[in-house]
């Protein structure tokens, strides 16, 4: 099996899967690189192809591949997606845009009011879910061997309730009806499913696998669990409202990468780390003071409860950071400084590294 932009693939997938299961003996490297000679093009972001032809995206997509080499680990990937908010529009809300100086943006307009009479399904009639799925097609024909079609991608338990229903609606729906709360999660859950199902067959995920946003490759179905949400609440109305949810998400996916975001999340570390399909974990600090804090004891506790780590580091720290954070076996990182030479250099340390 070849794949245009990443020599040698077949082995590639052999060292992703040794990595997922905890057996690499040295981190995972993902570096791309601007190709010498050309110009390189930019990956379209998140919601692209909102207001640009499926076409005109992919396009985009397979000239940033072509225009750019992928160095240790990593492969070329590209995720579709429609806009922000597409997943509460998949349900049948309204997206509002509103117009930046960089660009547009898109959110989906909460339209549940009532918990307890509402019945959430995929509508596939919808012409968000049209688009959705002729971009897809647009994805199989243009890049077919060339770029992987990237992650399954769906909203997740509360975030994807705030979504529809708005984040202080659900704060107050905890105390005024939990059990709708239940009853509706469940079937966000459904419609999960559904998503995930078709994103397996539609990303041809048993030819080519999946890569996660971040570049950590599955030959099987990978993605980003999260529950940003979790910032708002404390330990009992996560382990009731997230975890059971949470875990039946990530036990459908091959591969998992958790994302965990800010602070305030730090209180659900153990929750989260208590599903034992997660892999791999990225930590974001957020914004302000946090962003200047030294997070290693945080890494050291994530590393002591069995988990791997994703994070980005320059090519002095790959090894100090494997001898201190590589106990689970699964450690990541994304290197962004040093010239092609320089990284294929450090490969061959990490080889012979793990080879000793």
């Amino acid at each position: 099996m070849e794949l245009a932009n990443r020599p040698h693939f077949g082995r590639t997938r052999g060292v992703w899967d040794r990595f997922w299961r905890g057996e690499l003996k040295r981190p995972a490297i993902i570096a791309v690189r601007p190709r010498t000679g050309v110009e390189p093009v930019g990956a379209p972001p998140w919601g692209a192809a909102y207001d640009r032809s499926p076409e005109d995206v992919v396009d985009q997509a397979l000239r940033w591949a072509e225009t750019h080499e992928f160095l240790g680990d990593a492969v070329p990937w590209h995720t579709p997606s429609i806009c922000v908010g597409q997943f509460g529009a998949f349900l049948g809300a309204r997206i509002e845009e509103s117009r930046e100086p960089w660009g547009v943006d898109t959110r989906a307009v909460p339209f549940v009011d009532d918990l307890d009479s509402v019945e959430l399904r995929l509508d596939r009639s919808s012409p968000w879910w049209e688009r959705y799925l002729a971009l897809i097609e647009t994805y199989r024909r243009k890049c077919f061997g060339h770029l992987i079609f990237g992650e399954a991608s769906v909203s997740c338990n509360l975030d994807y309730l705030a979504h529809i229903r708005s984040q202080t609606q659900v704060m107050m729906d905890f105390f005024d009806d939990p059990g709708s709360v239940h009853r509706v999660l469940r079937q966000l859950q459904a419609v999960y499913d559904e998503i995930i199902a078709e994103q397996r067959c539609l990303f041809e995920v048993d030819i080519w696998g999946s890569v996660t946003r971040h570049g950590l490759y599955s030959t099987g179905l990978t993605a980003v669990p999260q529950c940003d949400f979790g910032f708002n609440i404390g330990k009992e109305h996560f382990d009731e409202f997230v975890l059971p949810y949470l875990t039946h998400e990530c036990d459908a996916l091959d591969d998992v990468e958790y994302h965990l975001d800010g602070p305030g999340n730090l209180a659900h570390l153990e929750s989260v780390c208590s599903i034992e399909s997660i892999d791999v974990i990225q930590w974001v600090a957020g914004s302000g003071e946090a962003q200047r804090q030294d997070w290693s004891g945080l890494y050291d506790d994530i590393t002591a409860r069995g988990k791997g780590l994703w994070f980005g580091a320059r090519i002095e720290d790959v090894i100090p950071s494997w001898e201190r954070y590589g106990a689970s076996g699964r450690l990541c990182l994304t290197v962004h400084d040093g010239s092609p030479d320089d990284v294929r250099r450090l490969m061959d340390k990490l080889e012979e590294m793990a080879r000793a």
